[in-house]
């Protein structure tokens, strides 16, 4: 399928129909074959079928179903044709004599019957349509474990544009505010693990385990699986959830596509919009950094103004060979597209003391924008039985911000010592880059073993170059001065990451007496091999004499090479911290999955981790030093699954995992943020993780489900950042308690309300609903020295664990001939959750306050060609908010408020 979208310019659009609709009717003119098309669907509930197989009965002439379940056979000789169609969990359909005349096209609409089929089929098959809503829910449906995932036809039908947002959808998973990546049953990153088609990939960010989610937009991605259930062969140091990003690959036969948007922040449109200087267009930070003490930094100081317009492109395309005497199938699938956004949001910032002096209190403004591309190439071959794949992507993300911010802090605006009032401007920049390559390939020896190997390597450059920080202190007569003290500073960091895996897989297949093809016996390595470097460095500048109005700051005229000739000024090169990793991890395993009974499955496995790791450090505030850290696990699971009857099966998983403190936990190093700074604890361990899952599914249609899921998990030694409460705002990372607990209760709804259908799937009206929400309990004990130097503990929960999380979507469905309208309003739900776990007497923790979310996301097919698309995310604009209470109750502070605006983009796309 060829497809074009064009935004916001019509006369385009008509030149561009009127050359597709000559160039179509020269064509048929002619052309002395003719041809077959058509749409597979659904005959139950009408809906389209992507990746159905369309062939010319007894030949290897055929078509692959498109996202809407049309196909077609172009370019035959006229005559008389059978066709064979074939669908996973359908019943082949075999259409006779259908008559091809000379320059004319047979339309031939195909509806396809339901009918059971089992797990080994979707292995086959199921490469080119995952991105599907239904087959991922038939997958769902046969798996031995519990599984959950997220096509790219919901996240469109959702308006989500990347993978963070589609793993917040799913039941059990939220997002917190100013923290990257997802909390899953109220467990943070630490506790979860991502990976991109079965391979982990690294954070580009060393306060954190995983990669951000947001990283990667829906462009490049096919699936999403969310496995919070274990087994032997995924990772070990995992407890919330294994997030395995599926990229794109061809469906069909051939694609191309051009795409382009643009939209707006309400907000941001409404104020001189501020960005700062020192990325290009496309978000390549200038990272060149002054060597002496000379002022020679390339970035100015003072921001400018831009149009802050939402906007970005892109291709795709693919296409499919047949090489050789035996055809063996080649393909190759291809993305690259480029984005920008920008946001603002109006936030208040606070801070106390355990007594409850409130010693920062400032409102500000943030301007925030963020840049990205993404280059996506898949490559496939099979030949005898056997595929090999390659995997290439590069995605880089440049996320910037300047946050402006005026108040009191008596920490930085001591030059005042009455009132302590000041201003400060805080600019940031994150240019982060990832660069993957991914071999992947599957033998069939014989008709019993398959072996499967790979092997991947991950490049990340992680910057954070010249970060700028000015302060100023308000004077008795209202204009303000420079703070003195290191308040003037320019800071550079560089992460540098490279990450080897490997892993084989030896599957042999085993014959029960009920002849289940899924019944077999699996051994396998992983290894992984992490070599980092991280080093920062700071610059400091002493305070330049004079006042100065806000209204009118100049900073490049004070901050320059003259002024430091002149001996205005002094420069200060700090010297460089760092810290160096290198990590091992060797995995062996083996699994036997076995059918016992004609309805009881089970998978058991036995899995042995050696890890390994080495960290260097070379901090200011501490002696270098050397961190070694060595475990070994043997860690065991148990899944069954018991199906009741065709519709309803029950699942129990079992298993023990652990998770790690990261390098950065352990490490001295002090990261400064706005508000706090963090700091790792050389002393942390381990925590082991013992897991409980029961699941029970009922499968209404192949579209529709009722699923309700109970968990337990017991954390010994659990890990969590914590608030030590000095005027410095230090967090570090504990062992907080002896151990934890978290349960809860998980449901999951897919329903039509309606369906009606007239004629041969001509006319479809059909309104449907989603719904999944969580109730999450957790619990550990905080020990504590009070205010009275005595030993005290208290209960609380886990950082980040919502206890309540709800998701729901409501989706209308009109179709009548080529015309297709679909609304969907997509609502969530997040309550009150620990941010923050305190280890003081005088404070609770800092929590971060509920907040419902509301968007709307509606797209019109008015014929064939065209199709217009609205979407409006953030319709509430709800307050974001953190907030801490005294112990005795009288004091509840707001440390942070703001709102994000709302977002709207309107598309037009054309399809030839």
């Amino acid at each position: 399928m060829k497809q074009y979208r064009l935004f916001f310019n019509s006369t385009n659009l008509q030149k561009i129909t009127y050359l597709a609709f000559f160039f179509l009717v020269s064509l048929t003119a002619f052309s002395q074959n003719g041809s077959i098309r058509g749409k597979v669907f659904d005959a139950t509930n009408n809906e389209p079928l992507i990746g159905a197989s369309v062939i010319l009965t007894g030949t290897s002439t055929g078509s692959i179903t498109d996202f809407d379940g049309n196909y077609a056979l172009q370019n035959l000789k006229p005559g008389t044709y059978s066709l064979t169609v074939t669908y996973i969990s359908y019943n082949t359909q075999t259409k006779t004599n259908i008559k091809v005349q000379a320059g004319a096209t047979t339309e031939l609409d195909i509806a396809m019957e339901s009918a059971d089929i089992s797990l080994d089929e979707v292995v086959v098959v199921a490469r080119a349509n995952r991105e599907s809503e239904n087959i991922l829910l038939l997958e769902q449906r046969n798996a031995l474990l519990a599984t959950q995932a997220v096509g790219a036809k919901e996240m469109s039908r959702k308006g989500i544009s990347d993978a963070e947002g589609a793993v917040a959808t799913v039941s059990g998973v939220s997002k917190q505010e100013g923290v990257k990546n997802v909390f899953v049953r109220g467990l943070g990153d630490r506790y979860n693990a991502t990976y991109l088609n079965g391979f982990p990939i690294p954070s580009e960010d060393p306060e954190y385990k995983n990669i951000a989610l947001d990283f990667f937009s829906t462009d490049v991605i096919r699936n999403i699986g969310v496995n919070k259930v274990f087994n032997s062969s995924l990772a070990g140091d995992v407890g919330g959830a294994v997030i395995n990003i599926m990229s794109k690959e061809l469906v069909g036969y051939e694609a191309l596509s051009f795409d382009a948007s643009a939209g707006a922040n309400l907000d941001a449109f409404q104020t001189d919009y501020l960005k700062q200087t020192g990325s290009n267009y496309f978000g390549f930070a200038n990272k060149s950094k002054p060597t002496g003490d000379e002022f020679s930094f390339k970035n100015k100081l003072d921001p400018s103004v831009v149009f802050p317009l939402n906007h970005g492109f892109g291709v795709s395309g693919g296409k499919q060979f047949k090489i050789g005497d035996s055809a063996n199938p080649l393909m190759f699938y291809v993305v690259l597209s480029h984005s920008k956004s920008f946001s603002i949001t109006d936030e208040i910032v606070r801070n106390s003391t355990t007594i409850g002096t409130i010693y920062q209190d400032q409102k500000g403004t943030k301007f925030s924008n963020n840049t990205n591309q993404l280059a996506l190439a898949n490559v496939q071959y099979g030949f005898n039985s056997h595929r090999l794949t390659y995997n290439f992507m590069m995605v880089h993300a440049n996320n910037e911000w300047i946050g402006e911010y005026r108040g009191r802090n008596s920490e930085r605006h001591q030059d005042d010592p009455e009132e302590y009032m000041g201003f400060l401007r805080r600019q940031q920049t994150n240019d982060n880059l990832l660069l993957t390559n991914q071999i992947m390939s599957d033998w069939q020896l014989n008709e019993q073993m398959m072996l499967n190997v790979g092997f991947s390597h991950n490049n990340v450059r992680g910057s954070e170059p010249d970060r700028r920080e000015n302060y100023l202190t308000r004077d008795t007569d209202n204009s303000y001065f420079l703070t003195g003290s290191n308040r003037q500073k320019r800071f550079y960091s560089m992460l540098k990451e490279n990450d080897f895996n490997a892993k084989a897989n030896l599957n042999y297949k085993l014959t029960d007496k009920f002849d289940n093809t899924n019944s077999n016996i699996q051994v396998g390595y992983i290894g992984r091999y992490v070599d980092d470097s991280f080093e920062a460095q700071e610059f400091n500048f002493t305070a330049v004499s004079g006042n100065y109005d806000l209204n009118n700051l100049k900073l490049d005229e004070i901050y320059n090479l003259t002024n430091q000739q002149a001996g205005r000024f002094i420069q200060t090169e700090g010297d460089v911290n760092a810290y160096w990793v290198k990590k091992f991890i060797h995995s062996l395993y083996g699994e036997v999955n076995y059918q016992l009974l004609r309805n009881l499955s089970i998978n058991a496995g036995l899995k042995a981790d050696i890890f390994d790791m080495n960290i260097k450090h070379q901090v200011q505030h501490v002696a270098p030093g050397e961190e070694p850290f060595s475990k070994f696990y043997f860690l065991p699971s148990l899944n069954m699954k018991y199906d009741l009857n065709s519709k309803n099966s029950l699942r129990l998983g079992l298993s023990k995992t652990y998770t790690l403190p990261q390098s950065k936990e352990i490490s001295p190093y002090q990261y400064v943020n706005i508000t706090f700074v963090s700091q790792g604890n050389p002393h942390l361990k381990p925590s082991d993780n013992y897991n409980a899952d029961l699941k029970w599914d009922f499968y209404l249609s192949p579209s529709e489900l009722i699923s309700v899921t109970g968990f337990y998990k017991h954390i010994v030694n659990p890990i969590a950042r914590v608030d030590h409460g000095n005027s410095a705002g230090l967090l570090t990372y504990d062992n907080i308690s002896d151990f934890a607990t978290a349960a809860g209760a998980e449901l999951e709804i897919r329903k039509n309300i309606f369906n009606f259908v007239t004629g041969s799937s001509e006319r479809i009206n059909r309104l449907s609903f989603g719904l999944n929400a969580s109730y999450i309990y957790t619990n550990l004990t905080v020990n504590y020295t009070g205010n009275d130097g005595k030993p005290k503990s208290r209960v609380t929960q886990l950082e980040g664990a919502a206890p309540i999380i709800a998701n729901f979507d409501i989706s209308h469905n009109y179709t009548s001939g080529a015309k297709n309208f679909i609304n969907s309003l997509v609502f969530s739900y997040f309550s009150n959750r620990v941010h923050t776990i305190s280890s003081l007497g005088g404070f609770n923790d800092i929590i971060e306050e509920g907040v419902p979310t509301l968007a709307f996301v509606s797209s019109a097919k008015i014929n064939n060609h065209l199709t217009l698309k609205l979407r409006a995310n953030n319709i509430l604009n709800p307050a974001f908010k953190l907030t801490r209470e005294s112990a005795d109750g009288t004091q509840n502070v707001v440390l942070n408020e703001f709102t994000k605006g709302m977002n709207i983009s309107f598309g037009i796309t054309y399809d030839l």
